[in-house]
């Protein structure tokens, strides 16, 4: 897990409780929408980490140093993963699905690298 990310959570509350994700660090924060058998691009950005959280559905994430190392796991509703900042890294839908994305370090909407993308979305050699 990232330094920038230690889940705190609370559920003593008389109304719930609460889970925290990050706590007076500047980050970028972003709500996906993921259609069932949508996919990410495979991609890697050179000035961010990531985090995603899946608030709901199961989507499958792709993580690796290189394309012939990704390794693949599904996470489903409440579980999460960390991005490191140059890793190359993609979502599959397998159901429709919201994922909470909170960004590290410097944030351009286009700062990605795509290696692969099943909608003809790669990036210039």
């Amino acid at each position: 897990m990232t330094p920038n990310i230690k889940i705190e959570k609370d559920f003593k509350r008389p109304w719930g409780g609460f889970i925290k994700f990050v706590d007076n660090k500047p980050c970028t924060v972003k709500i996906h929408y993921l259609k069932k058998g949508g996919s990410f691009s495979l991609q890697s950005h050179k000035s961010r980490e990531e985090f995603w959280f899946l608030i709901s559905g199961e989507i499958k994430v792709f993580v690796g140093k290189s394309q012939k190392n990704l390794r693949g796991r599904v996470l489903k509703e409440s579980q999460c993963v960390f991005l490191p900042k140059k890793s190359l890294h993609r979502a599959e839908g397998i159901k429709s699905s919201v994922i909470l994305e909170i960004c590290f370090g410097k944030f351009k909407e286009n700062d990605e690298i795509r290696y692969w993308d099943k909608y003809g979305r790669i990036s210039p050699k």
